[in-house]
């Protein structure tokens, strides 16, 4: 939610050092926000704003760009990570060849970008051609741009290191996106064999049994129990076809009003952390997501108070959430950074040790970096032992389905069978 902070002055023609400039940052809480400060220079409004817990995202001078800003926030996110580590690539290798990034963004309008991303890089372009900063050129997009991408492109214009930071972003986005490939390429098994497994159930019952149903009843066989009972669930699903329609329609809003809920965040969290295997696998990918975010922003010189409430807007996950408030709760009450992470237990207690050797000697963003590698290959070698634990467990289960499926409808043939004897 967008808040204006004016400062009004009584005597505001009194100094014409003073501006209005324009702001977008990150509240304590993650959410983005943008207004407006009176002030002399934009570090003063940076200043102020890291004074009341915010991460800075952007600051600019005109009003007609927190308008646009605003509007911005409000847009669909259509530009893919893939798109837009592709696009730093292509922009950070011809920065560090001494390309203008006006000319360099005219050259990626044409060409090393699919033609669907063209439009989104076409309208970068036109920001950076009018003058405005690659950060704030990014932050105008509002959602289609991650958070830790506008925060490289400001500490690369700070630093003069835009080429190496593009290139820097676009190693980021890339392992990010491969990380999530792999998430959802884990989930994405189990739930079409269980669609699959409803659609042939669902098949069988009101295609399949009705057929049988006609048989057995010209042939006088007694029916047993099961096959009664999915007897009566096809009745029901063909002549209250209806009312199941309105059911399952409410059942499924229901639901999705339910997953927006913060009870739903809560029970997933429960299901996320606490499930044996699954649970291994989310710790990993969160040391994974973290070490490398971090690693990633402080390399780039950006404060850790500013890196960790980057972090937080990672992962709508509430542990997550409350894990990163207590982070940057003890580091504000003056704590250090290990200090702190020895008091959560969401972090295993090996990257912990090496966090701390790593504030030690002060390599801090490689040790980071090098336990998002160790967590990214232990990920990726518990994924793959879960799905092949998880494969032989989804066909016994759904094999058993259809087997019993199967065994009722073939149950009463035992007494036609003894009809057609007598």
């Amino acid at each position: 939610m967008a808040t204006a902070l004016r400062t009004q002055s009584n005597s505001a023609q009194s100094t014409d050092a003073r501006s209005t400039f324009v702001y977008r940052a990150l509240d304590a809480d993650g959410r983005e926000s943008c207004g407006t400060l009176v002030s002399s220079s934009a570090e003063d409004v940076a200043r102020k704003l890291r004074a009341e817990g915010k991460t800075v995202l952007s600051v600019g001078r005109d009003e007609a760009i927190a308008s646009q800003v605003r509007a911005a926030t409000n847009r669909t996110a259509r530009a893919r990570r893939s798109d837009l580590a592709a696009l730093c690539r292509h922009l950070g290798t011809m920065t560090d060849a001494g390309v203008p990034i006006s000319e360099a963004l005219a050259t990626a309008t044409s060409e090393g970008v699919r033609p669907e991303f063209r439009p989104f890089v076409e309208a970068l372009a036109k920001d950076v051609e009018s003058g405005l900063p690659l950060s704030v050129a990014f932050s105008r997009r509002g959602r289609d741009v991650p958070t830790i991408l506008i925060a490289l492109a400001r500490a690369a214009e700070s630093t003069g290191q835009l080429g190496s930071m593009l290139m820097r972003a676009a190693e980021h986005l890339q392992r990010s996106e491969r990380l999530m490939r792999q998430l959802r390429a884990a989930a994405t098994y189990p739930l079409f064999m269980l669609g699959a497994g409803a659609v042939v159930v669902t098949a069988l019952l009101i295609f399949v049994l009705p057929r049988f149903a006609k048989i057995y009843s010209d042939r006088g066989a007694e029916l047993p129990l099961p096959t009664k009972v999915l007897l009566a669930a096809s009745d029901a699903i063909r002549v209250h076809s209806i009312a199941v329609t309105i059911a399952v329609s409410i059942a499924l809003i229901a639901s999705v009003l339910f997953v927006r809920s913060p009870a739903w965040s809560t029970f997933m969290d429960r299901v996320r952390f606490g499930l044996p295997v699954i649970g291994r696998l989310a710790k990993l990918a969160f040391v994974a997501m973290s070490c490398r975010t971090l690693a990633t922003l402080l390399a780039s010189g950006i404060h850790l108070l500013d890196a960790i409430a980057i972090c937080r807007g990672l992962s709508r996950s509430p542990r997550a959430t409350a894990f990163w408030d207590a982070i940057d709760a003890k580091l504000r009450d003056g704590g250090s950074f290990v200090e702190a992470l020895r008091e959560e237990t969401l972090l295993p207690s090996t990257v912990v040790a090496m966090v701390a050797a790593g504030e030690r000697t002060g390599r801090l963003p490689e040790v980071l970096s090098r336990s998002a590698d160790f967590a990214e290959e232990d990920l990726e070698t518990a994924l793959k032992q879960a799905t092949s634990l998880l494969e032989p467990v989804l066909i016994l289960v759904f094999g058993s389905i259809l087997g019993a499926v199967a065994i009722a409808l073939l149950l009463p043939l035992f007494s036609v069978a003894k009809v057609v004897a007598n």
